[in-house]
């Protein structure tokens, strides 16, 4: 990159001093006949001292000789004309009027005149300083003025590659120092940390500077560390993760041994034990229950596996093991689990996925305090818009801001706060998203949208 920008600079000023020599050599060109003109006029003067306007023609070539030209000529009004020559004004000779001339056709004169091979006569006209009254044409040979041009030219050449070299050389080094070295330094980081995400950082201080560059360093940095804090809990949870999965096998098995040792209890003869046997069945299935959540939201959930689903069906069946849990923790206790959703009501879901969002739904308003959950549907453009409404007291405020947060249970006891975190996490797999949209204490209302697409 560096030399590519030095060559880009040096590119750019010689572009710049080509654009500026253009006007330049057509200016020097144009002092150049200007001062023919002069010297032209002064050899045309000499007449004047003599009686007839006469010299001899030694003195005449002297005279044009030491002005440079071949001839000149003298109009001055209300004056007889004068003149010096050695030789004869042509019509075939490229003429220029000094005078008439703009700036484009200046620089097209002088590229053509330095284009052009050999000798040949011109003839140009303009004013002189000393007769400002009088028109004042030369001849001249334009190979001189040709090789005065080639050779400041040269000059000029040689001074903008000076120049060029020299700027970018400056602007090659404070490029380096103030963009390449700092941008260097941040890809060799970002390079590291895609290498090693989760190894400490080089300790490379951050930068003072206060401009752009400054403030990318010093985000990069401030993203690196909290990405590497955010790999490193990471990486704890999915320890803790893989340790759980391996508690909670165990700690299944031994819920199964003391379930099967409380259904004996439960038959006990001695009347105590048989009152004490529920409580002891409800806390085993709490305990297997939150064991068995919290392997859930911590695993990887795979893809859903998308088919067609009778949405009505699957509401009927998630609100019998509903019913079935409610009875199981307490035989007097009354669910009811109302589907109006309309029969034919169908959608492209993975079904075990979605049987467990409302089964997550309905067992959290239940457990809440509810003892009616109704479920509804209605189209919302492209969503299918389900909302899951029960008559429980409500969500307290405090809970309502974190409630879809995991391990939040907002006070209740028995619950691990994750039925509603794996339940969003499972809706949003199916590219939808669930959210309170009512609460107080008449009940509670969430709402979860599921993409239409092509039934």
């Amino acid at each position: 990159m560096s030399w590519r920008i030095l060559a880009l600079v040096v590119t750019a000023v010689m572009t710049a001093e080509i654009l500026i020599f253009l006007p330049s050599i057509a200016r020097f060109r144009v002092v150049y006949l200007e001062q023919l003109v002069e010297s032209g006029t002064l050899a045309a003067l000499a007449l004047d001292a003599t009686p007839d306007n006469m010299v001899t023609d030694e003195v005449k070539r002297t005279l044009l000789n030491n002005a440079r030209v071949d001839a000149v000529v003298l109009v001055e009004r209300d004056k007889p004309k004068r003149a010096l020559m050695n030789v004869e004004p042509r019509h075939d000779m490229p003429g220029f009027n000094l005078m008439e001339r703009s700036a484009v056709g200046l620089i097209w004169d002088a590229l053509s005149a330095m284009t052009y091979d050999g000798s040949r006569y011109i003839r140009v006209g303009g004013y002189s300083m000393r007769l400002p009254s009088a028109m004042v044409w030369i001849v001249a040979d334009e190979l001189p003025m040709r090789i005065a041009m080639y050779g400041y030219a040269v000059r000029i050449l040689v001074l903008s590659v000076i120049i060029a070299v020299f700027t970018a050389v400056l602007l090659y080094l404070g490029l380096r120092w103030l963009v390449i070295r700092p941008l260097q330094g941040l890809s060799t980081d970002m390079t590291a940390f895609r290498r090693a995400p989760e190894a400490v950082g080089t300790g490379r201080p951050a930068t003072r500077r206060n401009d752009e560059i400054g403030v990318v360093d010093r985000e990069f940095q401030n993203l690196q560390r909290e990405l590497r804090a955010s790999l490193r809990q990471k990486s704890r949870l999915a320890e803790i993760g893989a340790a759980t999965n391996k508690i909670n096998h165990d700690l299944r098995n031994m819920l199964s041994t003391a379930r099967l040792l409380s259904d004996r209890l439960a038959r006990s003869g001695d009347e105590r034990t048989r009152v004490l046997a529920p409580t002891i069945l409800n806390t085993i299935d709490r305990a297997a229950r939150l064991a068995s959540d919290a392997i859930e939201y911590v695993r990887d959930q795979p893809p859903p596996r998308l088919s067609k689903v009778d949405l009505a069906d699957l509401i009927d069946e998630a609100g019998i093991a509903l019913q079935e849990q409610g009875e199981d923790s307490n035989p007097n206790l009354v669910r009811a689990w109302l589907n109006e959703v309309g029969e034919g009501q169908s959608i492209l879901a993975d079904r075990d996925l979605l049987y467990r969002v409302f089964v997550n739904l309905g067992r959290n308003a239940f457990e809440a305090g509810a003892s009616t959950v109704t479920v509804r549907s209605q189209a919302g453009g492209a969503y299918l818009l389900i909302d899951v409404t029960d008559n429980g007291p409500g969500v307290p405020p405090a809970v309502a801001t974190q409630l879809f947060q995991p391990f939040a249970t907002g006070g209740r006891a028995g619950g691990a706060g994750l039925g509603l975190a794996i339940a969003r996490d499972l809706v949003r797999a199916h590219g939808g998203d669930i959210a309170l949209t009512q609460t107080g204490a008449s009940g509670t209302n969430f709402r979860f949208t599921l993409p239409l697409g092509d039934n």
